[in-house]
């Protein structure tokens, strides 16, 4: 979901090297972990036989959440998982455009997250485990070779280009970033790539090398300040690979954000080689949420062979979705007071955990304590430090917008006259921003239609389709259309007669969704310490007597927010909490990243 976009090279090399996303600041290998439970047939943790059956609350059902509660009912614990919105999968949202009862005329329109990059192994390895990566294909990003071709509109002028093959000044432009500026000094990408790498995989050079960069403070640059003062760029040249970027979209929405942020994914190869999932990519938290672990062909103890999170979670409650917590206070016993609100019935209902793990936006978290009055503000202020508070309410989250229609079929496949496919993945510095085509033909789904993202905008971007809510969608689709016909003039587009009959359009903004609050986090200058704080919370107190059961999980505690990779990742940073919790932790043969904090934890400022 990520504004950062990919580059149109370099991606063979990634793979040839098979470059894992080991995030730098805390450079765990998380796969690992995992295949290594694996191979071992066991869960990713162990908890004492007199925890079998403790409740845990994990709160929120997207893919952080059912990842915390599946791992943790295979350590024999009971998760029970409640939702605040409707449905099943968070920012993995997977809409069905067209007429559901007509399949193989319509479409997925993923509404959340819709490429994944194959570097994010701990993804994969879900992905792999409930059996979609076998129904996936590569993504059509701009440029990429898996697009037949590109058209930017920049400055009213449009440039045609076929797969990856660059126009010349797109190219240089892209030799300016990853040959020159990415190879100066602290940055040194190539080697911090080689130790990304699994045939020389390297945390501690991987640690080395970023912790220079800290030091040499470049957390307080912005993207764009880091392009003026240390590459040295034109601003003909800033803007020009602003808007063309390499791959997913233009850069300039990300001009604002920390350096840092772009430059860890960049490090880690999130950038490139995505997948789209054609299953639809909240189909990853609904099977973990309603398929057994043995189906997977997981091991489990405790519970009998066919158990799952939804059993479990529904013995306590019967309706888990709709169900927003809106209080959590910590008893002088160590265990949770939570209050549940329900939005079907409109009532409030208290329970006691021993343990919470929270996964939604941190921001909602933030907007609690004020709910009921200053006695419950004050018991809520010692679920998190001061510090941790603050970082809370500083973090900074990016606005992303989408319209979806779907088509009667993919005529962008049409070849006219010129030669030039009749409509291409499409670039353009005003309204659209990003349209991407899609076509599920080759699905094994039941899905089978095609559709195209008229509009992918972040930022300021997406807000242009706020203001105007009480009017109908195709208001908005009219606005796209009349500027990608516009674009396409001499190929008489005409956009509106190629739109499917039936319930063609999507439309989400996710600066107005109640339990988001914006897409996804992205760090300005200067908030790496806030970062860290809320990393490292699920670290609170592992080595006392009754370690806090008080977690945050989630993205954007991840070093890369907007990444379903980060959600995963600290997911399992919860789960292994959670062992510790319980009078138990990791097997000896198998180290958690509670057992390689030491080692690996990030560099306080």
């Amino acid at each position: 979901m990520s504004a950062i976009p990919s580059r149109s090279k370099g991606a063979a090399r990634l793979l040839a090297k098979n470059v894992t996303a080991l995030v730098p600041d805390f450079p765990f290998h998380y796969a690992r972990f995992l295949e290594t439970a694996d191979s071992l047939g066991t869960p990713l943790a162990q908890v004492s036989r007199q925890a079998y059956g403790k409740q845990v609350l994990i709160v929120g059902a997207g893919v952080a959440g059912m990842v915390a509660a599946y791992e943790a009912m295979r350590m024999g614990l009971h998760p029970v998982v409640v939702e605040a919105s409707g449905r099943i999968g968070g920012r993995l949202y997977s809409y069905v455009a067209g007429d559901p009862q007509d399949p193989d005329n319509s479409v997925i329109c993923e509404m959340g997250a819709m490429r994944f990059p194959v570097s994010g192994k701990a993804l994969m390895h879900y992905f792999d485990k409930v059996g979609m990566r076998a129904n996936s294909t590569d993504f059509p990003n701009p440029g990429s070779p898996f697009t037949p071709s590109t058209v930017v509109d920049y400055q009213q002028k449009q440039v045609y280009y076929e797969g990856d093959n660059l126009p010349v000044d797109y190219a240089e432009i892209e030799r300016k970033l990853f040959e020159v500026f990415l190879e100066q000094d602290p940055i040194k990408f190539t080697e911090m790539e080689a130790a990304m790498s699994e045939d020389s995989l390297d945390p501690v050079k991987i640690k080395a090398l970023w912790n220079a960069i800290l030091d040499a403070g470049w957390d307080n640059l912005s993207f764009f300040a880091a392009m003026v003062e240390q590459a040295g760029w034109s601003r003909e040249d800033i803007d020009l690979f602003g808007q063309i970027g390499f791959g997913t979209g233009g850069w300039n929405t990300d001009y604002p954000n920390c350096f840092l942020e772009v430059l860890r994914v960049l490090y880690t190869g999130l950038d490139t080689n995505h997948k789209l999932m054609y299953d639809g990519s909240s189909e990853l938290p609904g099977r973990l949420w309603r398929r057994a672990p043995d189906t997977f062909g997981d091991t489990m103890v405790h519970w009998p062979a066919g158990t799952t999170v939804e059993g479990l979670t529904t013995q306590v409650i019967s309706q888990p979705l709709n169900q927003e917590v809106r209080q959590i206070v910590r008893r002088s016993n160590g265990e949770f007071d939570v209050w549940v609100f329900d939005r079907t019935l409109g009532s409030e209902h208290s329970y006691t955990f021993p343990a919470v793990v929270y996964t939604p936006h941190k921001r909602i978290l933030d907007k609690f304590r004020y709910m009921d009055g200053a006695a419950r503000f004050n018991q809520m202020n010692d679920l998190l430090s001061p510090k941790e508070w603050e970082a809370v309410m500083y973090t900074h989250y990016m606005q992303s917008a989408k319209i979806f229609a779907q088509t009667k079929r993919p005529f962008w496949t049409d070849v006219g006259t010129d030669l030039q496919y009749r409509m291409s993945v499409t670039l353009s510095e005003r309204i659209t921003r990003g349209t991407y085509l899609l076509d599920y033909a080759q699905s094994q789904g039941p899905y089978k239609g095609c559709g195209l993202f008229l509009s992918y905008t972040w930022n300021d971007d997406a807000l242009k389709f706020l203001g105007d809510r009480g009017a109908p969608l195709p208001s908005h689709v009219q606005l796209c259309t009349t500027l990608l016909d516009s674009v396409y003039a001499p190929h008489q587009l005409n956009l509106a007669a190629e739109f499917g009959m039936t319930n063609p359009f999507v439309e989400i903004n996710w600066e107005e969704q109640p339990f988001f609050l914006c897409a996804f986090k992205m760090n300005l200058p200067g908030q790496y310490e806030y970062q860290r704080l809320l990393f490292s919370q699920f670290m609170n107190g592992v080595s006392v007597l009754n370690p806090d059961g008080f977690i945050l999980a989630g993205d954007d505690v991840s070093w890369t927010g907007g990444w379903a990779e980060g959600a995963v990742t600290t997911a399992l940073n919860a789960v292994n909490k959670l062992a510790v919790k319980f009078n138990g932790g990791t097997l000896l043969t198998n180290r958690g990243p509670i057992d390689e904090w030491q080692a690996l934890q990030p560099k306080a400022l």
